[in-house]
């Protein structure tokens, strides 16, 4: 098993390096760089690089998050308009992670561009669910979603650290209650409610081992308990790269075991692999090559 996680690290990191663009990496090979798999391709190359300047060849592509950041402080690709927020706490993560020279100045404007913005507020409805409570949309002026308040929710913590002060700890702390307010029955996130007109949602599990990344600190709640048994149940309900990537990290930060994940995810990468998915290496690579760096840049210290 181990001969096979680092056979397959290795021919990811080659992978990606070949494919890598004059700046960044698009989500498959040959086509146009962009943040989120850029920010995947960093931290996993910044974990397995082991000859040359990495400073020199990171700093080439950090370029493309520094030189997309707006007067807001968020990224943007598109429209203003259009700012992905769960992109945008993932590269916060990875501008924190990468603490090379300008990223310090990035990483702060990106975090307070993040704070700075929540999901519409909604009145109270007769369900079982808070609308009223605010994380983070996918776009500005749109209801708040479990997958960009996870990601932005994780990202102000890496940026944080432990401690929980000035503008950023009412927002950490009302997206902690969303979260905790949207776990499905059984246990686990679906993309947006736990419930709507009366009916239980299922859980997923790409949604699921982001929540419990972004809430990791809070492992003692009932929900975030539960959450964790379910997602260890049903690991292999969803059999896609970046579902066992992400369930593997998961499971690793919550203390959980996850090597037979990693053993279908090396059988299951070979098939981004012959697509160039650029973005589910990167993922995959980031997640077999947990032994090396323990997932620091995903982990929050108490």
């Amino acid at each position: 098993m181990a001969g096979d996680r680092e056979n397959t690290v290795g021919r990811l990191r080659d992978r990606l390096l070949a494919d890598a663009g004059s700046v960044g990496w698009g989500y498959y090979s040959g086509k146009t760089s962009r943040i989120e798999s850029t920010c995947w391709a960093l931290l996993a190359l910044g974990e397995t690089w082991s000859d040359g300047d990495w400073q020199s060849f990171a700093g080439r592509h950090v370029a493309l998050l520094t030189e997309s950041q707006q007067q807001s402080g968020l990224l943007v690709e598109t429209d203003a308009r259009l700012a992905n927020f769960a992109v945008n706490g993932l590269a916060l993560i990875c501008l924190t992670a990468m603490a090379l020279p300008d990223t310090e100045q990035a990483a702060s404007r990106l975090k307070g561009g993040i704070i700075g913005v929540k999901g519409v507020k909604l009145p109270q409805g007769t369900g079982k669910q808070n609308d009223t409570l605010q994380g983070w949309p996918w776009v500005r002026d749109t209801f708040s979603w479990v997958e960009p308040t996870a990601w932005c929710t994780l990202g102000v913590k890496k940026r944080d650290g432990s401690k929980r002060s000035g503008n950023a700890a009412p927002r950490v702390d009302e997206a902690e209650r969303l979260l905790l307010d949207r776990v499905c029955a059984p246990g686990g996130w679906n993309y947006g409610n736990a419930n709507t007109l009366g009916q239980d949602l299922r859980p997923y599990v790409p949604t699921t081992a982001i929540g419990l990344m972004a809430m990791q600190d809070r492992r003692s709640d009932a929900g975030i308990s539960r959450s964790s048994e379910w997602l260890a149940a049903n690991r292999f309900s969803e059999s896609s790269t970046l579902a066992l990537s992400l369930a593997s990290m998961s499971l690793k930060i919550c203390g959980l075991p996850a090597d037979d994940v990693d053993v279908r995810l090396i059988d299951v990468v070979v098939k981004s692999e012959s697509s160039g998915h650029l973005l589910g290496m990167a993922m995959a690579a980031y997640a077999l090559s947990a032994a090396r760096h323990n997932l620091e840049a995903l982990r929050v210290r108490a």
